[in-house]
């Protein structure tokens, strides 16, 4: 089967794809990165469109950047796969681990559009998958942080042992972040042909999160 990958950027997506392409029974022909419309970044992570495409082209795989606003989004995450689905891809990947009212949406969109939705990493132990992550090679640099979860000094850090440590001791956070405690851009790994170079800029303040600009 041809899919999509639904791509943020960051580890959970990165990890999801990386299991589909280690399978070796389907084929991820086209990441889908949903960016916003009134401003210069990813909907998501706020990342920038050119870091993404910087990341697709080590990964070698065919980038799709619609732009959407919130209220649109459905709209147009719907014309995103429906025009993939003209390609001949029928089914797409998603990062999600646990949330289900989450999957319920991504199955009732995909099932709109006549496409299969599949998830790698669905009820998974986080711990587990964190490990994973690591042990498998992935580089990820945290972008973004929820200041009601996490302080500002884990803002540009890198996703390691040490990192995940320090994340299990603090009650109620989850270590693979699906609760939104932080997001994060994965800039090396074993399907990466090279690093993503990349440059960290300013750190920002705004609706309650930390950002790091990455150039």
């Amino acid at each position: 089967m041809l899919l999509f990958s639904s791509w943020s950027g960051g580890k959970d997506c990165m990890l999801a794809l990386y299991r589909i392409q280690k399978s070796g029974t389907h084929e991820v022909k086209v990441l889908l990165n949903m960016c916003d419309a009134d401003a210069n970044v990813s909907r998501s992570h706020g990342i920038r469109p050119e870091s993404i495409t910087r990341q697709a082209d080590a990964l070698e795989i065919e980038l799709l950047q619609p732009k959407t606003d919130r209220i649109g989004y459905e709209q147009n995450f719907k014309a995103a796969i429906l025009n993939l689905k003209e390609q001949g891809i029928t089914g797409g990947v998603f990062g999600d681990i646990y949330l289900w009212e989450h999957r319920q949406w991504i199955e009732r969109v995909c099932n709109d559009c006549g496409v299969e939705a599949i998830f790698p990493l669905w009820d998974n132990p986080v711990q587990d998958l964190a490990v994973e992550i690591i042990l498998s090679g992935f580089k990820t640099i945290v972008v973004s942080v929820n200041a009601k979860q996490l302080t500002e000094n884990f803002i540009g850090r890198i996703y390691d042992q040490e990192f995940v440590d320090e994340l299990m001791k603090i009650e109620g956070v989850d270590v693979c972040a699906e609760l939104g405690e932080f997001h994060s851009f994965v800039f090396d790994g074993p399907n990466f042909k090279h690093p993503v170079v990349f440059q960290k800029g300013a750190v920002t303040f705004r609706d309650n999160h930390w950002f790091l600009e990455i150039n």
